[in-house]
């Protein structure tokens, strides 16, 4: 029977086909698809959700919603925390080994029978869409990965419903230096003949949007227009023309979840027509989103802090995402709270810790393991630093959490900056 490790032989094998690890294009996987009798094609009721933030977040939510009202879901999404499987989810589980190893052989198989170059993110795409062919749901979703224009997911010719989530600066190298010019990439994926809802966004972001869809007739659900979500006496409100939703508090924290929650209601009111409260409600309180200010409850890695620290995780490390944690962190009154950050080099550093300058008592920064590209520490320490934040690199994720629980046995601890960094950890626990 194919295991874990066979997986990683082939996945291995995907990672080398193509010298580049990003090089955007949709004419290799167009040719592969089209080898496989496009498999994409087959697929019915398609969302795809593309963005900058709260992708992960929103497409847990509407999946959770549309289970809630009776329907099934197959779901992908990326990156993986600890295991490839966690990208592909079929109905109510991860895809399993026999089954990725299926779908993975049959991929490489093409692959080298008519001797293409790929690169991994487009083989492992193929080889989803195969598995969601083989065995169908009544929904998929599909977070795009990177972009829009030419992510892999943007082959679907057809889908039902297109949801456009916060969108800010991050991956500058591929999509541009400037707001505009990563709207119009996110914009690239968007099709007519569907449903387009708009999550909330700055007033640039949303003009350039109006723009790049001026010609096309698909209708537009917009926050703030078209459907408005808000917090009163700790309730979650949702209001659109058809429905008012006084719900509970979504399961996953920060304020910032309420507008990815409020964008999954808005795309399963335009998906289903009709929704039902109490099925929401549910589904809200259902969502779980790893390391998304996930608060850790249990494990070894309780082991290295005292019995009053608090440890949370959260797998940020651009701009909007630092703003996101730093709004949670201030809600966190009375208690000092450190910080053990890793960082990618691909990732601005001082952007992203100029937020924390108001929030955090003090800094341990570390090295990402299994990252060649990590960012050093002494360098993470030193732009902390400049922040007026007090911080010193850590020989590691067990050190730096020994050292802050001795320091202080009261602190809250909040491990970020990377969602490598995160399947590091939770690998640890």
């Amino acid at each position: 029977m194919p295991s874990a490790n066979s997986n990683k032989v082939l996945l291995d094998q995907l990672l080398s086909l193509h010298p580049k690890k990003i090089d955007l294009s949709l004419d290799r996987i167009k040719i592969l698809l089209q080898k496989l009798n496009n498999p994409q094609d087959k697929l019915k009721n398609v969302i795809n959700c593309v963005g900058t933030k709260g992708k992960g977040s929103t497409c847990a939510f509407l999946k959770s919603i549309l289970e809630q009202h009776g329907k099934t879901v197959n779901m992908y999404v990326s990156p993986h925390l600890q295991r490839f499987n966690e990208r592909i989810l079929l109905k109510d589980k991860e895809i399993s080994d026999e089954f990725l190893n299926e779908v993975l052989k049959q991929t490489m198989e093409t692959i080298q029978k008519h001797q293409l170059s790929l690169t991994f993110f487009e083989a492992t795409t193929t080889a989803t869409y195969l598995a969601f062919q083989k065995q169908p749901a009544d929904y998929t979703i599909l977070e795009c990965g990177l972009g829009g224009r030419l992510d892999t997911t943007a082959v679907i010719n057809n889908p039902i419903a297109q949801i456009i989530t916060p969108i800010s600066y991050d991956h500058m190298e591929f999509l541009g230096n400037t707001l505009e010019k990563i709207t119009t990439e996110k914009c690239g994926i968007l099709k007519q003949d569907t449903q387009i809802i708009i999550a909330k966004q700055s007033s640039s972001v949303l003009k350039q949007i109006d723009k790049e869809t001026e010609n096309n007739p698909s209708p537009r659900f917009i926050f703030g227009e078209d459907f408005q979500v808000s917090k009163e006496n700790g309730r979650f409100i949702y209001q659109d023309d058809q429905s008012l939703f006084d719900l509970d508090l979504p399961n996953l924290p920060g304020d910032h979840q309420l507008i990815n929650a409020g964008t999954a209601i808005a795309a399963a009111q335009k998906i289903l027509k009709k929704l039902d409260a109490k099925k929401i409600n549910q589904a809200l309180k259902n969502t779980k989103h790893r390391a998304r200010l996930e608060k850790i409850t249990s494990g070894k890695l309780l082991e290295y802090i005292n019995p009053n620290n608090q440890l949370y995780l959260d797998g940020a490390h651009n701009e909007a995402a630092a703003e996101a944690v730093h709004k949670f962190l201030e809600t966190l009154k009375g208690k000092k709270i450190y910080m053990i950050l890793g960082m990618l080099n691909t990732k601005d550093a001082k952007v992203f810790l100029k937020h924390f300058s108001s929030t955090i008592t003090a800094l341990k920064a570390i090295a990402i393991p299994n990252q060649d590209n990590s960012q050093d520490p002494k360098i993470l320490a030193k732009i902390a630093n400049e922040f007026g934040i007090k911080a010193n690199p850590s020989q590691g994720i067990t050190e730096a959490l020994h050292e802050i629980a001795n320091e202080d046995p009261n602190a809250i601890i909040i491990i970020t900056g990377s969602l490598y960094l995160m399947g590091e950890v939770l690998n640890l626990n």
